[in-house]
């Protein structure tokens, strides 16, 4: 649909005057944006920015990772021969990291209190899921990215000075997964929309943890005491907070919500980074000419029930949904186990970063001659072949194997989450985009709660939880298959259909 027409000045060759030139239709956004710019110096900052947001936001949800970090207990001077570490007074330890956890109970914990924290994170990230990706579609994608980074900066610094009582802790946690539930809902749809389709896998492989991984291991590395750590967090994220204020509200959603004045002077910001021609951009504010197809009507305010009502996004979003869960379930399954795997841990998690770095990039090459959906399903297909794998390995007397088949497995999943991320943005309309993708969130922390418990399965039996990794994956691949779009090469949908009877389109392999 056309939003808005533009109008510029041109210098006439022959008298040298200076003449208005209007356009003789409306402009898609999309077309607006390659005239200013559609991947210039503003979307490439706005990228930047918002990725290195996640040296603070996935340190923030992943921090249990190192706060519940336990040391080995090497020897008992006080008494002499004890191995449990809560019976020793006095003793030599083999210290990776100086948690939280082990700072508060001196070892005389819970062995369910390490999982019990990482789902007070999780269970927080949960409600931000949705609280945000409400407040993005209805009050703008920027305050609400400035709140959810300003919460996350906040709560880590709360958490330096946490050492008073293990309730306070679980409190602090469940917040500060409240707030990065909500930046992660909503860090990746300001550079999408600032873009046009050609563009939006590339940005997209280029956003997300991968980069807040590796700085996160870092920190930790480098700080190797939990208050450390966290101040740490607080430090790196507040000058982006400040940065942020320099970044304008999407003008997709803007335009969108009819704050035409707000959008032009962004329009006419990107064109000037981009250092572009200025175009006087004429939003139609008004008229209802047929050409552009605008009707003269106030913004209409959506819940989370169009998303229900709506044929064409509500079968979408259920299978998206899903891929979101049961990626979730893998993923954060084995980073929480992260610390039962053998090595290091701070080069395992830098590596793992640094993997799906590499991993990540995949989407983008193959996407010169397939659809999203093949490699959605290609990246599930080698998660599964891991999976299954370690399984075997396991039968075999090769369980020394299976924490590093398990690396390359979360790896090797990281294009799934890619497309996840760009069909997300790609298959909902611009005024419940943020919504539909708090959904998908929602399942992606619904599984993160349930990871731990995956994970925990092992001590029944060491390779159970790849039997139900492996599980989900064959499923996954057969609903994707079945009922999920293909959305490659089409422009963003702006609004809802008005005729919500509408048939779902399903593109097959």
């Amino acid at each position: 649909m056309g939003l808005f027409s533009s109008k510029r000045r041109a210098r006439d060759v022959d008298t040298g005057t200076t003449v208005q030139m209007l356009d003789d239709r409306c402009l898609t956004f999309d077309e607006q944006l390659e005239r200013i710019g559609s991947l210039g110096w503003y979307q490439v900052l706005v990228l930047i920015l918002t990725q290195i947001n996640y040296m603070c936001v996935t340190g923030s949800m992943l921090c249990t990772m190192f706060d519940t970090v336990a040391p080995k207990l090497i020897t008992c001077v006080d008494p002499v021969n004890v191995t449990d570490a809560c019976l020793c007074i006095n003793g030599t330890y083999d210290v990776q990291f100086e948690s939280l956890l082990f700072h508060l109970t001196h070892g005389c914990h819970d062995s369910y209190m390490p999982t019990l924290w990482s789902t007070a994170v999780m269970a927080g990230g949960v409600f931000g899921s949705v609280v945000f990706g409400y407040s993005a579609d209805r009050f703008g994608r920027k305050l609400s990215l400035l709140i959810a980074l300003s919460g996350c900066v906040v709560c880590n610094l709360l958490l330096t000075f946490a050492s008073v009582h293990v309730g306070i802790v679980f409190a602090l946690l469940s917040v500060t997964g409240f707030f990065g539930g909500g930046y992660l809902v909503i860090s990746v749809v300001l550079p999408v929309e600032l873009t046009t389709t050609r563009w939006r896998l590339l940005l997209t492989c280029l956003h997300g943890w991968p980069f807040g991984i590796m700085t996160m291991a870092l920190t930790a590395y480098l700080t190797r005491r939990w208050d450390h750590f966290h101040l740490a967090l607080a430090v790196q994220g507040l000058p982006l907070v400040v940065a942020m204020l320099f970044v304008d509200e999407s003008p997709r959603w803007l335009i969108l919500h009819k704050k035409y004045d707000q959008a032009r002077r962004a329009m006419v910001r990107i064109a000037k980074f981009n250092r572009k021609p200025k175009l006087d951009f004429h939003f139609e504010t008004e008229l209802s000419s047929p050409k552009c197809q605008l009707e003269k009507h106030t913004p209409r305010r959506y819940t989370y029930m169009h998303l229900v009502r709506d044929k064409a996004v509500f079968l979408p979003l259920l299978v998206l949904s899903y891929s979101w869960f049961s990626g979730g379930i893998i993923t954060f399954g084995t980073y929480f186990d992260m610390n039962n795997l053998a090595g290091n841990l701070f080069l395992k998690t830098f590596i793992t970063g640094l993997l799906k770095v590499v991993t990540g990039l995949i989407p983008l090459i193959f996407s010169r001659f397939m659809g999203r959906k093949p490699i959605l399903i290609g990246a599930i297909a080698i998660a599964c072949t891991t999976a299954w794998g370690s399984l075997v390995l396991y039968l075999v007397d090769l369980a020394s194997y299976m924490p590093w088949l398990a690396i390359v497995g979360i790896s090797a999943i990281d294009p799934m989450w890619k497309v996840n991320h760009v069909m997300s943005v790609e298959l909902f309309p611009t005024v419940i985009r943020s919504m539909s993708r708090a959904v998908c969130n929602v399942c992606s922390r619904l599984a993160s709660l349930i990871a731990p418990q995956i994970a925990f399965l092992s001590s029944i039996y060491t390779p159970l939880p790849f039997v139900v990794y492996g599980t989900l994956s064959l499923l996954h691949i057969l609903i994707a298959a079945i009922w999920l779009p293909e959305t490659n090469n089409r422009p963003l949908p702006e609004d809802l259909s008005t005729d919500n009877t509408q048939s779902i389109q399903s593109t097959r392999l």
